[in-house]
């Protein structure tokens, strides 16, 4: 039999399968026009939805596309808004009070120190609302960089003791970084960000911790630039030891002179992110449920529902990268070789139909074959997400040793420095 390789890149997977703790801004990114006034953002909540509940803790006010005020809402009353299919957007309050408007979108403003529940969170800021398709809308809160940055902060690296708030300093930089590189991302959708993984994670007020409120107020409009330009700010959870160039993770990215990786240990050669219950790690799979997990995977890249695989006949660990990271994995089944390089070989070869292989610093991998098929897979490696620029639990770890957040900043993002926009 004549056998086939196919090489599965998978472009795509970066920006909608990432983890909390890992960022992954688009790819070659247009320039950025700067501001110097610290901008608005708009954070998509709830999208595309039948209908969306909204309350304020102080009275508020609805206004529409024309500026006029439709409506007041009280202190606490909960409303639920929807979207007709003729484009109106109503409201209805829970105790009888009713809105309807043709001139969306909606805006629902309330004092400057009030809060917002969108769903069954609260935010800081204003809510605007506008139709996202026939019969469904959009929930969007917007309100300043910085307190956004309060509710992401947290969620992307955690909360930390005051001892390590360098760390938080580092991780408000980059994830300002993020932002400001990246206004108007989701266009098309009517928001900056989602709030999830997908660009980064915002919580919200849930998550607001005075330690991280203190790192972002002392960093204020501080970012990362390289050549006159906010880089793109890679982060991840644990790199294991060892960071990973661009080309390493993303060979089909274009690669930037400030993403090298390196060695990420301290003068005895320990890794700062050694406390990661992550850095080391080990993953098996029997046979038939590895065969499982790879029809399902590969079918997806492969955009073919009905893939199949009848024999999985083998696995092979093609080479490693300067950082120790797998160029690629050479998948057999049913008599053809799929090729899955670098970073994409997490979305593949999954320990479950719905996770992640925790990274592609995989130190060994072992296929136990019976009768020409594999039976068994073993899969040991280290470190959590991609390794492209700032590892957190690194950066924790070179906090608790006594760096500064310019320190931490500088060994994860070479040639670049730090700049206050406002």
């Amino acid at each position: 039999m004549t056998r086939v390789t196919r090489s599965i890149a998978l472009l795509s997977l970066a920006v909608t399968a990432c983890r909390v703790g890992e960022t992954l801004p688009p790819a070659g990114a247009a320039p950025t026009r700067l501001t110097k006034t610290e901008p608005n953002v708009r954070i998509g909540i709830k999208i595309d939805t039948a209908a969306v509940f909204i309350a304020t803790t102080r009275p508020a006010a609805v206004v529409d596309r024309d500026g006029n005020t439709i409506a007041q809402t009280a202190a606490g009353e909960r409303w639920t808004f929807s979207a007709a299919a003729d484009g109106t957007i109503t409201g209805q309050s829970a105790v009888g009070s009713a809105v309807g408007s043709n001139a969306q979108p909606l805006m629902i403003r309330s004092a400057a120190d009030a809060f917002v529940t969108i769903g069954d969170k609260q935010y800081r800021g204003d809510v605007l609302l506008r139709i996202a398709s026939p019969g469904r809308l959009t929930a969007i809160n917007v309100l300043e960089m910085e307190r956004y940055l309060m509710g992401v902060v947290p969620f992307e690296i955690g909360r930390l003791p005051a001892a390590q708030i360098e760390a938080s300093k580092a991780q408000a930089i980059a994830a300002r970084t993020y932002a400001i590189g990246n206004m108007n991302g989701r266009g098309a959708l009517g928001f900056d960000f989602y709030n999830t993984v997908a660009d980064q994670v915002y919580g919200g007020t849930s998550g607001e911790d005075s330690v991280v409120s203190r790192a972002v107020r002392e960093t204020r409009g501080e970012i990362i630039m390289h050549a006159g330009q906010p880089i793109l700010a890679y982060y991840s959870s644990t790199c294991g030891g060892h960071t990973a160039d661009i080309a390493e993770s993303w060979p089909w990215r274009p690669p930037q002179p400030y993403l090298k990786g390196r060695p990420d240990t301290d003068e005895n050669g320990a890794a700062f992110c050694k406390t990661s219950n992550r850095f080391r790690w080990s993953v098996s799979w029997a046979g038939d449920s590895l065969r499982m997990v790879l029809q399902q995977s590969l079918g997806q890249r492969l955009q073919n529902p009905s893939f199949r695989i009848d024999r999985l006949e083998d696995v092979q660990l093609e080479g490693h990268s300067k950082s120790g990271r797998a160029t690629a994995i050479a998948i057999t089944a049913d008599g053809v070789t799929y090729r899955v390089p670098a970073d994409s070989i997490r979305w593949v070869l999954r320990p479950t139909p719905n996770g992640s292989l925790n990274s592609s610093l995989i130190t060994e991998l072992t296929a136990t074959r019976a009768d020409n098929e594999v039976t068994r897979l073993v899969v040991s490696g280290g470190g959590w997400g991609h390794g492209v620029g700032m590892c957190q639990v690194g950066a924790i770890g070179r906090a608790r040793a006594g760096q500064n957040y310019r320190q931490i900043l500088g060994a994860y993002y070479s040639d670049t420095e730090i700049q206050r926009l406002y």
